[in-house]
């Protein structure tokens, strides 16, 4: 079998958990907690951040220090992990979800636009929805797959009619949009450490922001049950249980020290994956956009020619123990976001149809890079 995409694991993460246990430190607390969070902190090059339980509360509690309300919309490509989505409903909110540029596979700078243009409007409370009557109160941008969204225009829609921005760079830890690293370029950034990510906790995430230090403290007074005095158990507000443990933070120290070799390896993979595929009739890489430097946290194949859908080449890959997946199924095509507001063309469809992820874990071998290529290139 040849795997999707699983850990990476160096040998450091037995011994700081065995640090962890033998000093007694198991809790949502702990000096592994706060090493974590400053090595993530100082490889952003921001001054601090808050390790919690998951990427989606992350998300969750980003869209929290926002401003988002009940009955809010908030924007949102629909070609994403389910992850980037519920938080918006956690919140009592509803997701707008937009269409995606057919060669970056994030968000369609266009398509952002011409629904500012043409569905919305300046209120007194800030940006309205005309249909609707509904404020907008965030833009959430997506770093999908290890490649960064194309920031200029956004940002610019973004200050125009002031929407901040909150990036879901739970896949793209390390990539790089025109020297800014994913997650610091808007007003929050916020990440994943699930088992399949470029680096693991064992499943977690993380949140910062580069602007505004206080927003990352009310995060983690909220990821902590809102706690004003914890002698007395006095809460200010409705907190969440999103901390993270001090085990899962031994192993993401353990991870953070290797995390710059980790992406070299998954971007050599895909580089040898478009040599392999570059006289493929079938099939080409989906690379990097301009400007960029991508982590291919998933290495994507999508089909240069014809029509039809891959689903059926890809179940039957995956039947023979091959680790391929198709890419995320459109948000606005779930039967649980089939009332939310969907605005653009085809392309997202069109790209779920085409493309698939190929086997991407750190640990892949050339000869299984090899054997992958044969198999999808018959």
């Amino acid at each position: 079998m040849i795997p999707n995409c699983i850990p990476f694991v160096t040998g450091r993460e037995l011994k700081y958990l065995k640090e962890a246990v033998d000093t007694g430190w198991l809790s949502p607390v702990g000096p592994f907690v706060d090493r974590f969070e400053a090595m993530f902190a100082e490889f952003h090059d921001v001054t601090s951040s808050t390790a919690v339980s998951s990427g989606t509360a992350a998300i969750h509690l980003g869209l929290i220090v926002l401003g988002v309300k009940p009955d809010d919309l908030v924007l949102c490509p629909s070609l994403t992990f389910v992850g980037t989505a519920n938080p918006i409903r956690y919140c009592g909110a509803d997701p707008v979800f937009l269409d995606i540029d057919a060669e970056t596979l994030n968000l369609d700078p266009d398509c952002l636009k011409d629904f500012l243009q043409k569905k919305c409007q300046q209120g007194a409370n800030g940006l309205i929805h005309s249909q609707t009557g509904r404020r907008i109160s965030a833009l959430m941008v997506v770093h999908l797959y290890g490649n960064p969204a194309s920031m200029r225009t956004i940002i610019e829609l973004a200050r125009e009619y002031g929407l901040p921005i909150i990036e879901d760079a739970a896949e793209s830890l390390g990539a790089q949009w025109e020297g800014q690293l994913a997650g610091t370029i808007g007003d929050i950034g916020c990440f994943s450490f699930n088992g399949n990510k470029v680096i693991t906790t064992g499943g977690g995430g993380i949140l910062i922001a580069r602007e505004n230090e206080n927003l990352v403290e009310l995060a983690k007074h909220l990821s902590t049950q809102a706690k004003s005095d914890s002698f007395e158990f006095v809460h200010d507000r409705i907190g969440y249980n999103y901390r993270m443990s001090n085990l899962c933070a031994a192993v993401g120290v353990a991870q953070m020290e290797e995390l710059t070799q980790f992406i070299e390896r998954k971007r050599e993979h895909a580089a040898m994956y478009d040599a392999l595929l570059s006289e493929s009739e079938k099939w080409e890489i989906v690379k990097e956009p301009e400007g960029t430097i991508g982590t291919y946290w998933m290495v994507l194949a999508r089909k240069k020619a014809g029509v039809g859908s891959v689903l059926d080449e890809v179940r039957e890959w995956a039947k023979s123990r091959m680790g391929v997946r198709p890419v995320w199924h459109p948000l606005h095509k779930l039967p649980i976001y089939g009332d939310c507001i969907y605005f653009g063309g085809e392309t997202t469809e069109k790209v779920y149809n085409s493309t698939f992820c190929l086997p991407s874990s750190v640990g892949l071998t050339e000869k299984e890079i090899q054997q992958v290529v044969e198999t999808i290139d018959r």
